[in-house]
């Protein structure tokens, strides 16, 4: 509801509140899909538009159009996407939704400046258009579009109050489980990152450029009509009889639960600048072997070898294979050794696969500082440099890992703030923008 009253801008505003007559089948597409920016309704455009829409050719409209055409054709009800909440679009109301209720609300006041045309929406704004950028900015007076509804005192909900609050709601959503509303059938995701989509690897590699850059416009006309069948044959095959091999939600929810906090604690520690650096390898050594403790057998001594000076045997050191063993053993995910012996579908194994790349990945950073870190007591003059690796380590995977739970306002907000990161269409234009996470009590400036 929250989401939905930012167009409640004029008279009259209904809301109108549906219930689904049955459980509805619906598609959907992850990052901010709702948006018109070009990247992020790329596999949108590959599933039902035969070419990359410009954004000067985009109208949603159109593509929703297009889009319930073909979600008709594999099964669908409609679609869910993203901007700062969810939408579905539902392709056919009628008969899929109940109408439980409608009550006119009271409208929000819209602000305009003298001879600006009246907004008919939020998608529908001005400062979005190449005239209105290129366009010097004279703040001035604004009036509102409308007057207050009749017998109304006091001020209005203003629209970027309204925006704000939309945003926050958008957001009671960003942690896990996320969207509860909507339940993701993991057996059945396909990505764009599968790296047996060659052309997109290879592209990647060319435009060295982050995750949020990444776009499919090098994806050869093979790999497009593999992603476009891999998605048809998904949803027309449907959710699997009996449900998945295992839960992979949680699965891929408890690597994150065991391993997130740890890894952010462990990086704090080793750049903290109050403590001496034999106390922070010492407790940064307490911190790995904690993560290690599960997979870390017991070691074989190597024989003594003898001081010849008073035939006394030196101290024992673990054999030489006993790392390699703690880093086979971590590696390998219980759940999906168990999953392997199952029959998987071809996405339930490149969930697997990614759950190996991950844990291989983490186990062998804190293997190789757990290597220097063993006997690191010994060694106090070495305390900095091995200070400086292991944090260089700690942030490489951590960087490469890209968790969600990582991003956050750091500090945290104080009282009557928000952690927010900026979304289509509010604060991002073209996508090239800094997104934050900052802390806001408002949208800033005219949104209009």
């Amino acid at each position: 509801m929250d989401h939905a009253y930012i167009f409640c801008s004029q008279a009259p505003c209904v809301m109108y509140t549906y219930m689904p007559k049955r459980e509805l089948k619906l598609g959907y597409f992850d990052g901010t899909s709702a948006a018109v920016l070009e990247g992020p309704r790329d596999l949108q455009d590959i599933a039902f538009n035969g070419r990359f829409v410009p954004r000067d050719e985009y109208d949603p409209w159109v593509h929703a159009r297009s889009m319930c055409v073909w979600a008709k054709r594999v099964g669908l009800d409609g679609i869910a996407r993203m901007e700062p909440s969810f939408e579905v679009i539902v392709c056919n109301i009628e008969s899929d939704l109940e109408l439980v209720s409608s009550h006119e609300l009271v409208y929000h006041q819209t602000m305009i400046f003298p001879g600006q045309p009246i907004p008919r929406g939020p998608n529908t704004t001005t400062t979005t258009s190449p005239q209105h950028r290129n366009t010097p900015y004279f703040p001035g007076p604004t009036i509102p579009v409308y007057p207050p509804p009749p017998g109304w005192q006091g001020p209005q909900r203003t629209f970027p109050d309204v925006a704000f609050e939309s945003i926050r709601a958008g957001m009671w959503h960003n942690r896990f489980p996320g969207e509860s509303r909507l339940v993701l059938d993991y057996s059945g995701i396909v990505s764009a990152y599968d790296e047996s989509y060659t052309s997109l690897v290879r592209a990647r590699k060319r435009r060295k450029v982050g995750r949020r850059e990444d776009r499919l416009e090098g994806i050869s006309m093979g790999d497009r009509e593999r992603s476009k069948g891999e998605m048809e044959s998904v949803l027309v095959r449907g959710r699997a009889l009996g449900g998945a091999v295992v839960d992979w939600r949680w699965v891929l929810q408890d690597m994150v639960d065991r391993y997130a906090g740890r890894l952010e604690d462990l990086r704090y520690l080793l750049g903290r600048s109050d403590l001496g650096h034999e106390e922070i390898v010492a407790r940064a050594r307490q911190k790995v072997l904690v993560m290690l403790t599960p997979f870390m057998g017991l070691p074989q001594s190597k024989p003594p070898i003898a001081n010849t000076k008073d035939q006394q045997p030196l101290q024992k050191d673990p054999d030489d294979d006993w790392l390699a063993r703690i880093y086979h053993t971590c590696a390998k995910h219980p759940t999906v050794e168990f999953a392997r012996r199952r029959t998987l579908t071809a996405q339930e194994t490149r969930l697997a696969n990614s759950i190996d790349v991950v844990q291989a990945a983490i186990c062998s950073s804190l293997t190789d500082v757990w290597a220097e870190a063993f006997g690191s007591g010994d060694k106090p003059l070495l305390a900095r440099e091995m200070m400086v690796r292991w944090k260089a380590e700690v942030e490489e995977l951590m960087g490469w890992l890209d968790w969600h739970v990582w991003v956050k306002c750091d500090p945290p907000c104080g009282p009557g703030f928000q952690c927010v990161l900026a979304t289509w269409p509010w604060g991002v234009e073209t996508g090239d923008e800094d997104i934050g996470p900052v802390c806001r009590d408002e949208l800033s400036g005219d949104v209009f």
